[in-house]
């Protein structure tokens, strides 16, 4: 173990050369530790962000695509394949599913029951020109609904409900057990008409004049005042919503198709991985529809900070060739500088491979202080490199959406339709940067693999010199 004795001589004796190479792989452990910091921080946001938006995703029209499609056809999109049970029967069975949703979207026309009427005057805001899909009678005109329908297998889960908006007084909710013909009708509705739990009604579908029987499942109040509604026309009424189970909904639905459907995962991090087998198993129109998890909101929350650590990844690839580059250069001189201490020792039989391990030993142990010492300073090199970087990105973003025009076309929906409540993101523009042992570990592994091969490659010159041809070549 001489030769470990020597390497520690040497670096004691060289005490400028020392912490030059100090500084280096000080600075080299420095910069990869940022960047596995900054990779760890990214992905503890990723886990953030998602738990923020919520672990939903949902089956729904993909109205960039319908948007561009319009575009390219001059308006003619033509008619959008339905979105039925059969095609996504398979997906609420998956492992990641924890529960599930579906909305139906109709309208129906009345029969024995009379609609509430809007407290609005017919001259406050006119709805003409307005019209439904499904709208048209059988003798070719164009009818106005009386009721909303929505049709779903949970009315829990539904936004209204969940936010208070909308509530249960009597009767029961629907559920994924109930099928066939139940309705939820709003109080006013259901006092106007005498109706109470138990009692049946009828509703008219729009396109065949065919009725169907409802039973009262249950009755809900809605908070929001008659005559609110932007047009004076009885569907748009809170009080002439009508919630039914699925089945009951579709035949009152434009071409028997669902709006959407919701699934919940039992985890967010596995929304990713439901996405891609939710597409596999299931048979839906993948030009018209998408699987959405608020990936705009994602996007927008995210982009900065992966910015930041794609940036960093680059920092570290850089760092580790520079560094592994300029330590072996420095090796090197080195070992020109001490060509006649090999000879000597080479001469008095010293072992070529020990010599060669006591440059090795004297870089790993330099390097073992450096890392020390990085160890402590990291975190704070880190998470100072990280605020910098990451304060120029979220401004450059909020400076893009601040220019990017808004969309000429929105999609207003009726009352008919259930609108979900999605959080909304905002920009990720802080992360705390912490230095785990993990990180240590693999800093560690990339930092001695960097010192190994920075030392080998120079040492090669050793193996081939003989003690005469070096002394000779010192006189």
């Amino acid at each position: 173990m001489d030769f470990i004795r020597r390497a520690c001589i040497s670096i004691w004796a060289k005490k400028g050369k020392s912490f030059l190479m100090l500084i280096l792989l000080f600075v080299l452990c420095s910069l990869v530790f940022a960047g596995f910091a900054i990779q760890s921080a990214t992905r503890a946001s990723e886990d953030i962000a998602r738990k923020k938006l919520g672990g939903d995703v949902t089956l729904t029209l993909d109205m960039d695509k319908l948007m561009k499609k319009m575009e390219e056809s001059n308006g003619n999109l033509g008619e959008v394949p339905p979105l039925t049970l059969k095609d996504i029967e398979k997906v609420k069975n998956l492992k990641a599913v924890a529960d599930y949703q579906y909305i139906v979207d109709a309208f129906a026309g009345k029969v024995d029951k009379s609609p509430v009427k809007s407290d609005k005057k017919e001259g406050d805001n006119q709805a003409g020109g307005m019209t439904v899909a499904g709208g048209g009678g059988s003798d070719g005109e164009a009818k106005m609904p009386d009721f909303a329908m929505t049709g779903t297998n949970n009315t829990n889960s539904l936004a209204n409900f969940k936010n208070g908006k909308e509530k249960i007084i009597s009767g029961k909710p629907i559920t994924n057990k109930d099928k066939g013909n139940l309705a939820l009708i709003e109080k006013r509705f259901a006092n106007q008409n005498k109706l109470k739990v138990g009692d049946t009604f009828q509703l008219k579908d729009l396109e065949t004049n065919k009725s169907q029987k409802f039973n009262v499942h249950g009755i809900y109040e809605n908070k929001e005042v008659s005559g609110s509604q932007q047009f004076p026309v009885d569907f748009m009424e809170p009080a002439n919503k009508i919630y039914t189970t699925v089945d009951g909904a579709m035949p009152f639905s434009h071409n028997g198709s669902l709006a959407s459907a919701k699934y919940s995962m039992t985890d967010p991090k596995l929304i990713d991985s439901f996405k891609k087998a939710a597409a596999d198993v299931s048979s839906v129109d993948k030009d018209f529809y998408k699987w959405d998890a608020n990936d705009a909101a994602y996007k927008t929350m995210m982009q900065p900070i992966q910015n930041v650590a794609s940036f960093a990844n680059i920092i570290v690839i850089i760092t580790a060739l520079a560094g592994g580059l300029i330590l072996a250069l420095l090796v090197l001189l080195s070992i020109r500088e001490r060509r006649f201490e090999m000879g000597v020792l080479l001469s008095l039989g010293e072992n070529k491979a020990k010599l060669i391990g006591q440059f090795l030993v004297e870089v790993i142990l330099i390097g073992m202080i450096a890392f020390s010492a990085a160890c402590l300073t990291s975190e704070a090199i880190g998470q100072t490199v990280t605020d910098q970087m990451l304060n120029k990105e979220v401004q450059q973003a909020k400076d893009e959406e601040a220019n990017t025009p808004s969309g000429g076309m929105q999609m207003a929906t009726v009352i008919g339709g259930e609108q979900d409540e999605k959080p909304k993101g905002e920009v990720i523009d802080k992360v705390d940067v912490h230095i785990s042992q993990q990180d240590m570990v693999e800093v560690g592994g990339i930092g001695l693999l960097v010192v190994i091969i920075a030392t080998l490659l120079p040492c090669l010159f050793i193996i081939r010199l003989q003690p005469k041809m070096i002394l000779s070549k010192n006189d």
